[in-house]
């Protein structure tokens, strides 16, 4: 479990780019974007232990599970809010169907044909700060498609395991600032003593008043430790994960958990405004269909760092050669990379200290972006005073453990080792034009090594492996 303190934020930024960035920088990709907290790797328990008092085996708080997210990313330190959703609508035309489950005096909770996500009935008066609701999990989906298109930045929702983690922030308790429903107020937007004035919900109120008899605007209450607000209340965020009953099962890579066939019902997490106390906890899921909009349904965004390809895969690096040009060859004239050199010389130089290297040491960082963006990109990285030495091996450089085999596609493998061996690169074996059950190999395939000795798979773009 990570422990962490409240992270010191610096105001957004306009990201030209993710390298750099560390847990608890705050950027903005774009006017209309939201504003993103990075978050660091760590590792959790998911769920509420099966002794907890408060725990809904039914819905499917349990049994916890180990979960470890090994990569940073970014999470919306706001819920989306109806400003932000509004410029979506203007820009492309997306039509938010009609009819939104809504409270009306009359006749109780019902699905108000007339009431949208521009009129949600609570509150009357909807503003460009207040966190838009009456959404369904598709709209949400097509807002995260259009800011991806904008921002040339790969935008998407939290899987549910990604929030329980955000929402935690280093904590065990079932909500982030300790157990008792009583001491929501002060860190969340939930159904209260005010609420309870307001409207006559059959369900008792947490102890507590924030001021807000229905929807607040976001960012009003205290944030988490990893700097995210609402977390818990105002509205129900919608996962990218399917529904299920269990945590058996469950991915422990922090990736979302869907179904090959689809599924009808997908997870919100945070509880509402006007949900009851015990369901404003942080391992509590909802279940709801996809198309399902209630004035108390919106969501918060995710995004990866790093660019990427077609295929959503990022990938770095660390490669060190004493021979520049040569390397450049290697990645451009033979393996078909776009190569991005921020400083003539070699990259963009980072510091010693961001890369734990000794003093007098340098790194540079370049960018290589496959032909047709398929694949992978890598990160270049060189090292040791102004020179870029090749790592030390012994015998027939055979990568040490722990290195790693690198799998790049290519479009053309057979042109490509044809350039390779033109170069003069070393080829560790060479692809074969019959693959499938009379080689035991899956598609075309060949191994070579980098002019600085990495051992690289390189294999046809449309094969398996």
């Amino acid at each position: 479990m990570i422990l962490l303190a409240a992270m010191a934020l610096s105001p957004a930024v306009l990201a030209q780019s993710d390298e750099g960035l560390s847990a608890g920088d705050v950027v903005k990709d774009c006017d209309d974007c939201p504003e993103l907290v990075v978050l660091p790797s760590g590792t959790f328990m998911m769920g509420t232990p099966i002794s907890d008092r408060e725990v809904d085996l039914v819905r499917g708080e349990g049994p916890q599970v180990k979960v470890t997210i090994d990569y940073m990313f970014a999470v919306g330190k706001f819920e989306v809010t109806h400003g932000q959703f509004k410029a979506f609508v203007k820009a492309t035309g997306h039509v938010v169907k009609d009819e939104c489950r809504v409270w009306n005096d009359d006749a109780g909770f019902n699905n108000d044909p007339t009431a949208s996500w521009q009129d949600r009935r609570q509150p009357k008066r909807v503003k460009g700060v207040h966190p838009v609701g009456c959404v369904s999990w598709n709209d949400a989906k097509a807002y995260v498609d259009w800011l991806a298109q904008v921002s040339g930045k790969r935008y998407r929702l939290l899987s549910e395991a990604e929030w329980e983690y955000a929402a935690r922030a280093g904590t065990t308790t079932s909500r982030f600032w300790g157990n008792s429903s009583g001491q929501a107020c002060a860190w969340a937007n939930t159904f209260d003593l005010d609420g309870a004035e307001e409207y006559p919900f059959p369900w008792f109120p947490a102890t507590c008043r924030d001021g807000y008899a229905d929807l607040a605007p976001v960012g009003q209450f205290k944030p988490n430790n990893f700097g995210l607000y609402d977390m818990i209340g105002n509205v129900w965020e919608w996962t990218e994960d399917c529904w299920a009953a269990t945590h058996v099962g469950r991915p422990r890579d922090g990736s979302a958990w869907k179904w090959d066939v689809g599924c009808d019902r997908h997870t919100t997490r945070g509880g509402g405004w006007l949900s009851a106390p015990e369901r404003n906890r942080i391992a509590w899921p909802g279940r709801d269909p996809i198309e399902k909009r209630n004035t108390q349904f919106g969501f918060r965004v995710a995004r990866d760092l790093g660019e990427v390809g077609d295929d959503g895969s990022i990938r770095r690096m660390t490669l060190f050669t004493s021979d520049v040009e040569l390397s450049k060859s290697f990645w451009a004239d033979a393996m078909g990379y776009r190569v991005t050199f921020e400083d003539p010389a070699f990259g963009g130089e980072e510091t010693a200290e961001s890369l734990s290297l000794d003093d007098g040491n340098r790194a540079h960082f370049v960018m290589m972006t496959p032909a047709n963006d398929v694949g992978p990109m890598i990160g270049l990285l060189g090292s040791s005073g102004d020179e870029f030495k090749p790592i030390e091996r012994e015998g027939t450089q055979r990568p040490r453990a722990g290195e790693s085999l690198l799998v790049v596609k290519v479009p053309d493998i057979f042109a490509t080792f044809e350039a390779l061996e033109a170069m003069g690169v070393r080829i560790a074996s060479k692809p074969s034009r019959l693959s499938g059950q009379m080689t035991s190999v899956v598609g075309y395939a060949g191994t070579v090594y980098t002019p600085d000795g990495m051992r690289i798979n390189v294999q046809q773009v449309d094969s398996g492996g």
